[in-house]
C-alpha cells in the first residue's frame, strides 16, 4: 500500500499554528547591519578563525582546552577547562573532537593506537564535565563514528579493516554503558547526527538535522529509532556489490553501491522505513560522474559530496546529474553534461564553471537571481538570506541576499560565522567575539 505523504508545508503550519511571534528585523534586507555586541573571546579560535566545536542551538563553542556557552547578548554563561586528553582540535566524530545534537555535547579524547578513545560529555545547560565509562571490551579497530542518537544516547563504532564493527552506547548524562553490538562483517553508517556544525545546516538557525542512527551490516538495515533504547534490524535484499553509502529520510533508507568497473556503474536502492518490507521500493542504476570532483579509483567522485540536497535526491550521472524524489525514485530533471547541482533553500540549481547558475526546472522561468551569479560555488548558505564565502588567513566574507536575489551588503569577518538565536550572526574578530544584527 502506497503511504500518503503529508506536504512539508502543512506539517510546518500545524507545528507553528497559534505560535507565531513578532519576527525580528530581516538581517539580509538591512542595508547596514549593526553590531549587537563585541566581547572578548570566551574561547580562542584556530588558525582560520574557527572553532572545532560549534553548537549554534545552545550557543556553545569549543577549541583546545576550553569550551563555553554564550547568550544572545554576548554574556558567558559558563566556561569549562577540559583535561588535556579531551582538547578539541579536529573534526567532529574523530579523536580530539566533539559532536553536538539533541543530547549533551560528547567529547572524543585521545586514544592508544587501535583502541577506542576516551569519551566524555558536557551538559550545555551547566557546563558540567562527565567522563563516560570505558567500553567493556575496549574494541580494537579504527574509530568509524561517534554520534548522538535521537534516543539521547552516545554511540561509538570501531571497525576492523574490511571486518567486523563493534558499537557501544552510553547514557551521556550518567556515563554508564547501555548496550553493545558487534557485526559479523563490515558496516556502513548513515551520516551521524551531531557531526555537522550548527552553521553548516542550511535552513532555519538551530534547525535539528538529526535522523535515527542507521547502518547496513550483515545483509540487514539496523536502526536506533526515536525514543528507543535498543537497535532494531531487518534483513533486506541489498543490491549486488559493495555498499558504499547509506542515507536516511523520513520514509526511505537509501543504499548506494560503490562504483565498479571502468564505466563506474552504481546502483541506488530505496527501502521503506515504515512497512519494513525486505525488497526495495525502487532501484536505479547510473554512471558516477561528478564534474566538481577529482578522479579517484578511476572514477570522478567525491564521497563527501551528499546526494541529498534540500528536499531533492541528486544522482551524479555521466549523461547529466539526475534530480528527483527519494520517495518514489522519479527523476524529472536532468542537468546538462558538465553541470553539477548546488543546493539553495530547499531547491537545486545547476552550476557550470565559468557560466554561473541556472534554474533547471522547466516548469519555472530560468531565474538565476535565486542565487546571485556573484556568489562562488563554495559559498555556504547560513540561512535567512546570509551566505559565507571562505577566505584565507582568518578572513572570509559574509554576503546578504534579499528576497529578490539582490546583494544588500557584504562584510569581511574573521572566520566562519553562525546564527545564535533568530537574528544574531556571530563570528570571531581578532581577540573579540562579535555579533551582527539588522539595524533597528
Amino acid at each position: 500500500m502506497r503511504r500518503r505523504r503529508v506536504p512539508p508545508l502543512l506539517v510546518l503550519l500545524a507545528a507553528l499554528g497559534g505560535c507565531f511571534a513578532p519576527q525580528p528585523p530581516d538581517l539580509s534586507a538591512s542595508e547596514v547591519p549593526e553590531r549587537a555586541f563585541s566581547v572578548p573571546l570566551p574561547v580562542p579560535t584556530d588558525e582560520v578563525g574557527d572553532w572545532s566545536l560549534v553548537d549554534a542551538r545552545n550557543g556553545v563553542v569549543g577549541q583546545g582546552r576550553w569550551i563555553a556557552r554564550i547568550d544572545e547578548d554576548g554574556r558567558t554563561l559558563w566556561r569549562t577547562r577540559l583535561p588535556a586528553e579531551f582538547a578539541l582540535t579536529a573534526d567532529p566524530g574523530r579523536p580530539h573532537a566533539g559532536a553536538s545534537g539533541t543530547s549533551p555535547t560528547v567529547l572524543v579524547g585521545a586514544a592508544p593506537p587501535g583502541m577506542l578513545p576516551a569519551l566524555a560529555s558536557v551538559d550545555p545547560s551547566t557546563g558540567r564535565f562527565l567522563r563516560l565509562a570505558p567500553s567493556p571490551s575496549r574494541p580494537a579497530g579504527e574509530l568509524r563514528m561517534i554520534t548522538l542518537s535521537s534516543a539521547r544516547q552516545a554511540v561509538a563504532a570501531t571497525c576492523r579493516t574490511r571486518g567486523s564493527c563493534t558499537l557501544v552506547a552510553w547514557d551521556p548524562y550518567s556515563g554508564r554503558v547501555q548496550w553493545t553490538r558487534r557485526t559479523v562483517g563490515s558496516a556502513v553508517f548513515a551520516a551521524p547526527c551531531g557531526q555537522q556544525r550548527g552553521r553548516k545546516v542550511p535552513g532555519l538557525p538551530g534547525q535539528d538535522a538529526c535522523r535515527p542512527l542507521t547502518f547496513v551490516a550483515d545483509g540487514r538495515i539496523e536502526v536506533l529509532g526515536q525514543g528507543e533504547q535498543r537497535l532494531h534490524g531487518r534483513r533486506v535484499d541489498l543490491p549486488p556489490g559493495e555498499v558504499a553509502q547509506v542515507y536516511t529520510t523520513t520514509y526511505r533508507t537509501l543504499v548506494v553501491t560503490a562504483p565498479h568497473g571502468p564505466a563506474c556503474r552504481v546502483r541506488v536502492a530505496a527501502y521503506d522505513t515504515v512497512e519494513q518490507a525486505p525488497a526495495p521500493v525502487w532501484q536505479r542504476d547510473f554512471v558516477w560522474e561528478q564534474p566538481q570532483a577529482a578522479v579517484r579509483d578511476g572514477c570522478r567522485r567525491d564521497p563527501a559530496i551528499p546526494l541529498l540536497m534540500g528536499f531533492r535526491l541528486t544522482l551524479p550521472d555521466a549523461e547529466g546529474a539526475l534530480i528527483g524524489d527519494d520517495y518514489d525514485g522519479e527523476f524529472r530533471l536532468r542537468l546538462r553534461p558538465g553541470e553539477y547541482p548546488v543546493a539553495h533553500e530547499g531547491r537545486v540549481l545547476a552550476y557550470r564553471a565559468g557560466r554561473g547558475f541556472r534554474d533547471p526546472d522547466p516548469a519555472k522561468p530560468d531565474d538565476a537571481a535565486l542565487r546571485p551569479a556573484q556568489l562562488p560555488p563554495d559559498a555556504e548558505p547560513l540561512g535567512n538570506g546570509i551566505w559565507y564565502v571562505p577566505g584565507a588567513a582568518r578572513r572570509g566574507t559574509v554576503i546578504a541576499v534579499d528576497v529578490y536575489g539582490e546583494i544588500t551588503w557584504r562584510r569581511t569577518v574573521g572566520g566562519p560565522p553562525f546564527f545564535l538565536g533568530p537574528d544574531r550572526l556571530v563570528h570571531a574578530d581578532g581577540t573579540h567575539l562579535t555579533a551582527l544584527r539588522a539595524e533597528r
